[in-house]
């Protein structure tokens, strides 16, 4: 599953994609961490609202991912 971006329109916007992919990288890292250490301590509790946290962040960097991909292929396709 995953959250759609409204389309890239330009290089400037393709560059903020860019850094709004990288941000959500490092969330992804972190909040992974968190949860495998909770997973490691036998947290149950918050386990599964740690589950859907790390879903709802991949969604997103999915989501732009998936529009800097569409950005790249209309790019290529113009030149």
């Amino acid at each position: 599953m995953r959250d759609t971006q409204p389309p890239i329109t330009n290089d400037e916007e393709y560059r903020g994609y860019q850094a709004g992919r990288d941000k959500l990288t490092k969330l992804v890292e972190e909040r992974e961490a968190r949860l495998i250490a909770a997973l490691a301590r036998g947290d149950n509790k918050r386990i599964e609202a740690m589950r859907f946290d790390l879903f709802q962040v991949l969604r997103d960097r999915q989501g732009i991912i998936d529009a800097l991909r569409a950005y790249e292929q209309h790019q290529l396709q113009s030149a």
